[in-house]
């Protein structure tokens, strides 16, 4: 069978698990207020409103317990989000800290690209009360205030794109020196002896890549639960693979030319979307937070440069390239 018919099929039993749970649901458990740590505290009828919405969109995959174990996502990569963790990989803010509101209900109305994590159709005011429900399965809520809501900068580099990619190909490739280094995880793009002279006129060190492989990223750990015990505990976590931007679907960012949320995707909205998840990072995997660590121009480069990689996904030019980098192996 091909792999976009089990992803079918897939999504099929998605659909229909989540239509049929409406009728074998149990009846809605009485809610108490939930007063969270930021202060403020949510009704009771908005948790009942929200458990209702749970079920009807969400249990199939996440569980009724919200620990990711539900009846279709067993198998499921990426699993489906353990909500007992309170951990949360698209959050708006810092990684690892409790996301905002607005970034919850951004991922339920537009979904997860590449994922059987829909875009839901649901009324605001059930958007809302999904989200302020999903706070009842984790105690961090009332533990800990969410993060602060990193904003968008203005991109200094309009106007001067070509430019912006160059730069950006090296913060991507140079660690250090204002530089992110994101090839020490994903694969770098640039032929060894490229790699090696530019690290060292940026760094003024040699480096020896004859025995390296820079272009086979590898699993990293996580701390997203593949399996959890009778407390929802995780007892079997995840691997992650960093993406290869030539050929991995993104998460958060879509082809240009698509409707997200009703709307033409732009080549702005992506570059914005960028460089959204590079400031923010990833919560409980090993992408950190970029805003603050590295100079904004250099940040806003390298979404134009991973941009410039994200344009030719699975195209003849990505395989192309791919074939030249690994052909540069063999004669370097």
């Amino acid at each position: 069978m091909k792999p976009t018919s089990c992803f079918s099929l897939r999504m099929l039993a998605v659909l229909a698990l989540g239509a049929l749970a409406p009728a074998c649901r149990k009846e809605t458990p009485t809610f108490e207020p939930l007063k969270l740590a930021e202060g403020t505290t949510i009704p009771a009828a908005t948790l009942a409103r929200g458990h209702d919405v749970y079920t009807h969109y969400c249990a199939s995959c996440h569980g009724e317990k919200g620990d990711g174990q539900g009846p279709a996502g067993s198998g499921m990569r990426p699993p489906p989000r353990n909500f007992r963790q309170g951990l949360y990989k698209f959050g708006g803010v810092a990684a690892g800290e409790l996301p905002t509101d607005d970034a919850l209900k951004r991922t339920l109305r537009r979904g997860l690209h590449g994922t059987p994590m829909f875009a839901w159709d649901v009324p605001p005011t059930d958007v809302d009360a999904v989200v302020q429900y999903l706070k009842t399965f984790s105690p961090r809520w009332k533990q800990e205030s969410p993060g602060a809501a990193l904003a968008l900068s203005e991109d200094p580099w309009k106007g001067r794109e070509a430019e912006a990619v160059e730069r950006g190909r090296t913060v991507y490739h140079v660690a250090g020196k204002g530089n992110a280094g994101c090839a020490s995880c994903h694969v770098a793009y640039l032929p060894r002896a490229e790699l090696a002279a530019l690290t060292e006129s940026v760094t003024g060190r040699k480096v020896n890549l004859a025995n390296a492989d820079p272009y086979t990223a590898l699993p990293r750990d996580s701390d997203y639960s593949l399996t959890v015990d009778a407390k929802g505990e995780a007892t079997q976590l995840a691997k992650v693979l960093p993406p290869d931007f030539l050929f991995h679907r993104l998460r958060t960012v879509w082809p240009q030319g698509t409707r997200v949320e009703g709307q033409p995707y732009t080549a702005q909205a992506q570059r914005e979307d960028l460089y959204r998840v590079m400031a923010a990072g990833v919560g409980g995997a090993a992408m950190p937070s970029w805003k603050g660590a590295i100079p904004e121009e250099n940040l806003w480069a390298l979404a134009y440069y991973v941009q410039s990689l994200v344009v030719m996904h699975d195209t003849s030019a990505a395989r192309d390239l791919q074939q030249r980098l690994r052909d540069s192996k063999v004669q370097e």
